[in-house]
């Protein structure tokens, strides 16, 4: 017989090595599949939910003599008109930071 069928594979060198290999990377996977395991129970990677910020709260004044006929919105902005008795005035207001986008004069009515 020739010494390829009496020499036992399982002592080779290579074949240590190999079965190492198997061993070392099937504790790996045990490993990393544990720490996934904890970390979707304690919740990493998740974002924390901020909440919204406060809407700021605006204070504005109408000129002496002014008042408001009418007001719309749209999405944030107010639109307003007022009068005084020489005046018609339409202000568009920015409503995340209260300035005036435009305004638009015009003589009031008689």
């Amino acid at each position: 017989m020739s010494d390829i069928t009496k020499s036992n594979p399982q002592s080779t060198t290579s074949y240590r090595l190999a079965l190492g290999a198997v061993i070392g990377l099937g504790a790996l996977i045990v490993i990393v599949l544990g720490v996934m395991i904890v970390g979707l129970i304690m919740g990493w990677g998740r974002q924390a939910a901020k909440p919204p910020p406060p809407p700021k709260a605006l204070s504005m004044s109408l000129a002496p003599g002014f008042r408001i006929l009418s007001n719309d919105t749209q999405p944030g902005r107010l639109i307003l008109h007022v009068r005084s008795d020489t005046e018609d005035e339409i202000d568009i207001i920015d409503l995340s930071d209260g300035h005036i986008i435009t305004q638009i004069h015009a003589p009031a009515p008689k």
